[in-house]
């Protein structure tokens, strides 16, 4: 039995889709909100040194995300509600930003 074209072109497209690194992936405004209601770690690298914090209820903006440790981070900029490109902050972890 033959597999119809578009079943292997729809594998292939999945299969690209999966492929695409995080850096590729488009940037998402998203508000800083952490549960513990402390200020928010901002590092240089996932788990790395403290380079500054960031209040709950911050916009930034998610361009590029990672893992590390098993852990998802994503590096983010200063930004607006409307996803204005700001200066560079740097890595946080994912679980304490809300994205759209």
């Amino acid at each position: 039995m033959k597999t119809p074209s578009f079943a292997l072109a729809l594998v292939a497209s999945l299969a690209i889709g999966l492929a695409v690194p995080a850096a590729a992936q488009s940037p998402r405004v998203c508000v800083v909100a952490d549960p513990t209601g402390t200020l928010l770690n901002v590092r240089d690298t996932p788990n790395g040194t403290v380079v500054g914090e960031i209040t709950n209820g911050a916009w930034v903006k998610a361009t590029d995300r990672t893992t590390s440790r098993g852990k998802p981070w994503v590096y983010i900029h200063d930004s607006d509600r409307n996803g204005t490109l700001g200066e560079p902050l740097g890595w946080v972890f994912a679980a304490f930003l809300s994205c759209r």
